[in-house]
């Protein structure tokens, strides 16, 4: 994450749509849709159960829904991800848990 990034800390709570073009990070809990242009981050302590249309996601915590990605997606140590991912990038770590489906091109 670069400087100017926005932050929901682990006491927020957010349903609905959200629409950003610079970079996410979520430690708390988020339930709807995002669309942005730029970076989505599923921090540590984060929750989120959306779907996702975004530049480049990064999942920390758990991230649960449809996620269509234009540059990349990283599912990072100790992460969980639940549903299906379109991108032309998918990195797994070793220690992260993947249940879904996936669609490179």
């Amino acid at each position: 994450m670069r400087h100017g990034s926005t932050v929901l800390g682990e006491d927020v709570c957010f349903r609905g749509s959200l629409s950003f073009r610079d970079s996410l990070l979520v430690n708390g809990k988020l339930q709807g849709t995002v669309e942005t242009s730029g970076h989505f981050v599923v921090g540590p302590a984060g929750i989120v159960e959306a779907d996702i249309k975004a530049s480049q996601v990064s999942v920390q915590g758990l991230l649960q829904g449809t996620v269509s990605v234009a540059k990349k997606i990283d599912l990072q140590k100790n992460s969980v991800f639940r549903g299906d991912i379109r991108t032309p990038d998918l990195q797994v770590e070793s220690g992260s848990t993947f249940q879904g489906s996936c669609i490179m091109g």
